[in-house]
């Protein structure tokens, strides 16, 4: 299936804010900052249309610390918790929708970075599966319209990413939004994501591999290793072995989180 330019992405999810009564904004609870699009957040009020801010993946975070960003970022917008592919938290989501939309019944567009569990969210509100869901970016192509309740109109949109984060391959990997295997050398990405990991969970990767260095390269090395990546003569195969660390983050199977108070007044 072909997949739609940033470009164009950015022009639908125009058109569908634009036919929206309210937005739901999907972030990863693991790092809220990072997957935060702010040029969707401008889009909408541009457009005079209310946000909702949806922190998915919740399942992986402790609940004190998502209490902390519920509160930071609902200085902005209401903001939920949720985990939907465990189906918790789920409930608040919808009286969250009921209780800000504008008018019942309410066309909400769901929006966000790839990968952050959009259509997933979709499914639940519909209560069976009707949107197709992947753990690579890119999966959801155009518009989906679907009628989740009586009284709630939900609009998919492609994955979308700001101009100027488009390039920056090792920005896209923290965030999840890049399919590893589109990416011509992984390495220096991933080597920036295990600093990025190893930052705020020192212990993550003893916990999903059992092994750990302070040196990334190492690291990356003695994950290759241990999975069997290795060339010929038994060297490492590092772009292989990069590239497992990336799917890993973006199947929730490595795992760190902050609190607003230790990132934002560096922000």
């Amino acid at each position: 299936m072909p997949r739609v330019s940033q470009s164009e992405a950015w022009r639908r999810v125009r058109d569908v804010i634009e036919k929206s009564d309210l937005v739901l904004e999907v972030i990863d609870a693991r790092d809220p900052l990072e997957t935060r699009n702010e040029d969707v957040e401008k889009l909408a009020r541009r457009l005079g249309k209310p946000v909702i801010i949806a922190m998915n993946k919740a399942d992986l975070v402790p609940i004190d610390v998502l209490r902390e960003w519920k509160q930071y970022l609902g200085r902005d917008y209401p903001t939920v918790f949720l985990s939907a592919k465990n189906r918790l938290g789920t409930r608040k989501l919808i009286v969250a929708i009921r209780d800000h939309a504008p008018r019942i019944p309410v066309t909400t567009s769901v929006v966000g970075y790839p990968n952050v569990g959009k259509s997933t969210i979709i499914n639940y509100l519909k209560g069976k599966h009707v949107a197709e869901t992947s753990p690579m970016p890119g999966w959801t192509i155009g518009e989906q319209i679907v009628r989740a309740k009586t009284w709630l109109i939900v609009i998919d949109t492609p994955g979308v990413v700001p101009v100027d984060e488009q390039k920056d391959e090792a920005l896209l990997v923290i965030k999840g939004a890049i399919d590893p295997s589109s990416i011509e050398d992984p390495v220096v990405p991933a080597l920036k994501l295990i600093m990025r990991i190893k930052r705020f969970n020192p212990r993550a990767f003893m916990e999903r591999y059992g092994i750990d260095s302070e040196d990334p390269e190492e690291l990356l090395n003695l994950i290759g290793k241990k999975r069997g990546f290795l060339l010929r003569g038994g060297k490492v195969n590092l772009r292989e072995a990069a590239a497992s660390v990336i799917r890993d983050w973006i199947m929730g199977k490595l795992v760190y989180y902050y609190r607003p108070s230790e990132v934002v007044s560096n922000a």
